[in-house]
């Protein structure tokens, strides 16, 4: 992760990273996404670290993102497509990426991140799932958090493909967390 010009805070608590929100009046924690608790919780969990950079607060994110492909009995090929998100709160965020996208853990290499991506967000394993990297697509790039309005982020990003086999091919996937219902669908190529 490209280090110059940046400060990481310690937060030790979701009060303290209220407190440096506060900061900022162009950060509307109540028009976001996720609440300053998911935020706070990633910052805990170890998967972004929080900190200051040119006067403007960042999160910054190791991702990898899986292009996964499946070719059907007929020779015609698929490409998987994050469809959109579902919020418990009824807020709908229209994604259309072209991949799996994950955060990479501590201590997690961008391989095993990208195993487990597939594993949650597809409900796929095992020894027919494997990966192979695209280091020539890994990127670096900084821009306002869809997520955390207001927020800028940092993602250093880890490409890989993915042959979807037969056995755990379907027609839609849904992953189910607490907060959202994302939804996998796949567009002919």
């Amino acid at each position: 992760m490209n280090t110059v010009g940046f400060k990481q805070l310690t937060i030790n608590n979701e009060e303290e990273l209220k407190i440096w929100l506060n900061k900022f009046p162009n950060i509307k924690a109540n028009e976001w996404i996720k609440s300053p608790l998911a935020l706070y919780n990633e910052i805990k969990n170890s998967e972004c670290v929080f900190g200051l950079e040119e006067g403007k607060l960042y999160r910054r994110l190791d991702v990898v993102s899986v292009k996964c492909f499946h070719t059907n009995p007929n020779g015609q090929r698929f490409q998987i497509f994050e469809e959109k998100q579902v919020f418990k709160n009824g807020m709908i965020r229209e994604r259309g990426n072209k991949y799996i996208a994950e955060k990479i853990q501590a201590g997690e290499s961008p391989e095993q991140a990208a195993i487990r991506g597939l594993a949650e967000e597809l409900h796929i394993s095992g020894p027919n799932v494997q990966v192979v990297a695209l280091s020539e697509e890994n990127k670096f790039e900084k821009r306002e958090s869809p997520t955390y309005k207001g927020i800028q982020c940092s993602y250093n990003t880890y490409s890989f493909s993915c042959e979807i086999s037969d056995v755990d091919y379907k027609s839609s996937y849904v992953e189910e967390q607490d907060d959202k219902s994302t939804v996998f669908s796949w567009v002919k190529i």
